[in-house]
């Protein structure tokens, strides 16, 4: 699973893919089919445990209707992103807000054991419960302040995104994009 690093569960989904600038290539996906679609809801805290197996279950049985639900979350992924690297992209908008209105027609508010109530999503389709999770996060995400504060990595094979509120981090982790860029700004001056 990829490293969880953007700062905001409505990011995390734009990060299932690697090079977003470069040649497309079966290395650069992350979700390569639905299992790996529903075990990375839960990496992302987006579904619990029990979910995840029982969306796992279901995809094994309605593969069809399993993969229409992983091309549509790949679909909803690459607007995302557009819409939040270019908020005047209108194509991009109506379709996060398409996906954002299924998401909110679909949640359920939802008593705890503890009397703290909850939003849960009850789909028609149980299997677009990944979509729908990312749609409602990435709602929220575009629904705050915060927005505006949302970054690509300029790392080669990359261009993940993430949250910069302070204006001064410049890749999605110095750990890796960033040490590469030095790696190579060296060896260029010497």
């Amino acid at each position: 699973m990829p490293v969880l690093l953007a700062g905001h569960p409505g990011l995390e989904l734009c990060n299932t893919w690697a090079g977003w600038d470069e040649p497309p290539g079966p290395h650069r996906e992350w979700l390569r089919g639905y299992d790996h679609l529903a075990t990375w809801a839960g990496h992302a805290s987006l579904l619990d445990g029990p979910t995840v197996r029982r969306l796992r279950t279901t995809a094994r049985r309605e593969p069809e209707a399993a993969e229409r639900s992983l091309a549509a979350t790949r679909s909803f992924r690459a607007r995302l992103r557009t819409l939040l690297l270019d908020p005047g992209d209108a194509v991009a908008f109506g379709a996060v807000a398409a996906q954002a209105r299924r998401a909110a027609a679909a949640a359920r508010l939802t008593a705890g054991p503890d009397g703290v109530a909850s939003w849960t999503l009850a789909p028609d389709n149980p299997l677009d419960l990944p979509l729908l999770a990312c749609a409602r996060a990435a709602a929220d995400l575009l629904c705050t302040p915060a927005r505006a504060h949302v970054r690509a990595c300029p790392g080669t094979d990359c261009g993940w995104l993430f949250l910069d509120p302070r204006g001064r981090r410049r890749w999605c982790t110095m750990a890796i994009c960033g040490n590469r860029a030095k790696v190579r700004a060296y060896a260029n001056r010497h």
